[in-house]
C-alpha cells in the first residue's frame, strides 16, 4: 500500500509578499480602529465639557443677578423688616395668627377625646372616621 504524498510547500517571492501584505493591512486596520475610538472618546468627552460650560455659564449669570438683587434697596429693606424688625415711621406692625395654629377646644369636644397624646393608630382611625376635623 502507497501512502500518498503530501504537497510540499514552495516559498515564493510572490507568497512571502502576500503574507506580508495581508500583516501590514491587518496592523493597518487595528491602528485605523483604535484612531476612531480615540476620536470618539474625545467627542463625547468635548461634548460633555460644552455642557458643564453651559452649566456654568448659567449659575454665573444667576449668581450675577442675585448680587445686583442684593445691591438694591428693596432687598435691604426687607431684610431689616424680617431679621432685625425694623419698621417705617408710621407703620403698624399687626400680628396674624396661622391657621395651624392650635383652635380652641368646646367643651363637648374635651369629652369625646381623651386628654393627653394619642396613639398613632388612634389617630389613624380619627382621621378615617372623620372624627378629627
Amino acid at each position: 500500500m502507497k501512502i500518498p504524498k503530501l504537497p510540499q510547500l514552495r516559498l515564493t517571492l510572490s507568497s512571502v509578499v502576500n503574507v506580508v501584505g495581508v500583516a501590514i493591512i491587518a496592523y493597518l486596520l487595528v491602528v485605523l480602529a483604535q484612531t476612531v475610538k480615540h476620536n470618539y472618546d474625545m467627542g463625547r468627552q468635548i461634548e460633555d465639557l460644552k455642557s458643564q460650560i453651559t452649566l456654568l455659564q448659567d449659575q454665573k449669570d444667576s449668581l450675577a443677578y442675585s448680587i445686583q438683587y442684593y445691591k438694591t434697596d428693596s432687598f435691604r429693606e426687607r431684610e431689616a423688616r424680617s431679621k432685625l424688625g425694623l419698621q417705617l415711621p408710621g407703620e403698624n406692625v399687626v400680628i396674624v395668627p396661622h391657621a395651624s395654629s392650635t383652635p380652641a377646644l368646646n367643651p363637648s369636644d374635651t369629652t369625646k377625646r381623651p386628654l393627653g397624646p394619642r396613639s398613632n393608630f388612634q389617630q389613624w382611625l380619627d382621621f378615617l372616621t372623620g372624627r378629627d376635623s
